[in-house]
């Protein structure tokens, strides 16, 4: 029998999905989804593509009906609740990093407060694991009392039974990269495991890395510990299909926009859903490492023929030339620096802010952390070689989901999809962990 899940502020549900493809030594599913509460509408569709109608719950968790049928569908089923809380105020990349009237805004954001939901139906339905997914920034974030968010947050939690303390440090919460468990992707998040003591009185467990930075310098050391060195963007995006940016219309005259209109015409801006080509597959799959090839049982264990979402977003003219002339890993900063005439022709925002606002990912190395802005624009995720930024499919590559996920909406949701969500290589170890506990 399986392990029911409760997935709250679920999104695309990266974190129980991690726990899903947990399996037996017989190669039986540990974990089930049982119900995922999620409130945005293109989420939902993505969410009902997966897992079918009768498991999702759309709609607000404040509102009581949405509340009452959660505990209705879900008390005396669900052993395990898990849930990424939203995080927008607690982020050190958003409004939150700017300054004065900009951090006041922030200082009493209504989200902050969110996970009272989280624990009010824990209240109710008792599962016997909580798993807690958050930012960086939540270790610093204070309420309007002056105390930190993360220690009422776990304090509440403990009043109701559930212990935090691991077993490896006696620390509450774990920071881990998800790049240390073959994440393709610099992604450090919290995470809070606890276990109800009324269920079993025991720590909270220590979630292994499986993965090192072979450039560190205790490389060799993690080496000889038999873990894997990190995958690279090459290893998990270099099979998929060259592809070209159409060019939009922004800065441009009506004489020159329809040379443009010729031009876009035999561009290759990628579709929806292609065959996969089996050959350059293969070709691929022989230049990498390891690592690229655990990776690859992950996002591909089951054969999937096609390639979905692998579509090139339109870029004015001006970034596409910067594109062009930018070197692997630089940013726009550096460009400046390097190419100061040209970059001042290219680059039309003021300097003094984001000096990251553009930047180009390494093949060699992990990307940068993937985030929701994307939803407006890809301009620190430009593809290493092709003078475009990334396209959904490769964000979904470089978040670990699964190729067959296939991600609804238009283009500009389906970043907001992926970008919020939770790895799921990285919930799959989390997911290994607990299994240990639960035998």
């Amino acid at each position: 029998m399986t392990i029911k899940i409760l997935d709250l502020f679920a999104g695309v549900s990266g974190l129980s999905l991690g726990f899903e493809m947990v399996k037996t030594e017989k190669g039986n599913s540990v974990f089930e989804l049982w119900r995922a509460v999620e409130i945005d509408k293109y989420a939902c569709k993505t969410l009902r593509k997966l897992h079918g109608e009768r498991k999702i719950i759309e709609g607000d968790l404040t509102k009581k009906e949405i509340h009452k049928k959660v505990i209705a569908d879900c008390k005396g089923v669900v052993s395990v609740v898990v849930g990424g809380i939203p995080c927008q105020s607690f982020s050190l990349i958003g409004p939150r990093s700017g300054d004065g009237e900009k951090k006041i805004k922030f200082r009493n954001d209504k989200r902050d407060t969110l996970y009272t939901e989280f624990r009010d139906i824990v209240k109710e339905i008792r599962p016997k694991i909580i798993v807690i997914e958050n930012v960086k920034g939540i270790l610093s974030k204070k309420n309007s009392k002056g105390k930190k968010i993360i220690d009422k947050i776990i304090t509440d939690f403990e009043k109701m039974n559930y212990n935090f303390t691991n077993k490896k440090n006696n620390k509450k919460f774990m920071l881990i990269n998800a790049a240390d468990f073959g994440v393709p992707q610099k992604r450090e998040r919290v995470i809070l495991i606890g276990i109800n003591k009324k269920w079993k009185n025991i720590s909270s467990p220590w979630i292994k890395p499986t993965h090192y930075n072979p450039k560190s310098e205790n490389g060799k050391e993690y080496k000889n510990k038999k873990m894997l060195p990190y995958v690279t963007l090459f290893e998990a995006i270099g099979d998929l299909p060259e592809l070209s940016a159409k060019i939009t219309k922004t800065d441009l005259s009506e004489k020159d926009f329809k040379k443009i209109q010729k031009r876009n015409k035999n561009k290759k801006n990628g579709t929806d859903k292609v065959l996969l080509n089996k050959k350059e597959f293969k070709k691929h799959f022989s230049q990498i490492t390891l690592s690229g090839k655990k990776f690859f049982e992950f996002i591909r264990p089951n054969g999937y023929e096609f390639i979905d979402n692998h579509v090139a977003r339109s870029q004015q003219l001006s970034d596409i030339l910067l594109f062009k002339k930018m070197k692997q890993g630089e940013t726009a900063k550096e460009f400046f620096d390097r190419k100061p005439d040209l970059a001042g022709k290219l680059i039309k925002y003021d300097m003094k802010s984001f000096k990251d606002k553009y930047r180009k990912q390494c093949f060699d190395s992990f990307s940068t952390t993937v985030f929701a802005h994307l939803e407006k624009d890809g301009n620190r995720f430009i593809h290493p070689k092709e003078a475009r930024t990334f396209t959904p499919r490769e964000v979904a590559r470089i978040q670990s989901f699964p190729d067959d996920m296939i991600f609804e909406g238009p283009l500009s949701k389906k970043f907001r999809q992926i970008g919020n969500a939770v790895p799921p290589l990285l919930s799959y170890n989390i997911g290994k962990a607990i299994y240990q506990l639960m035998i």
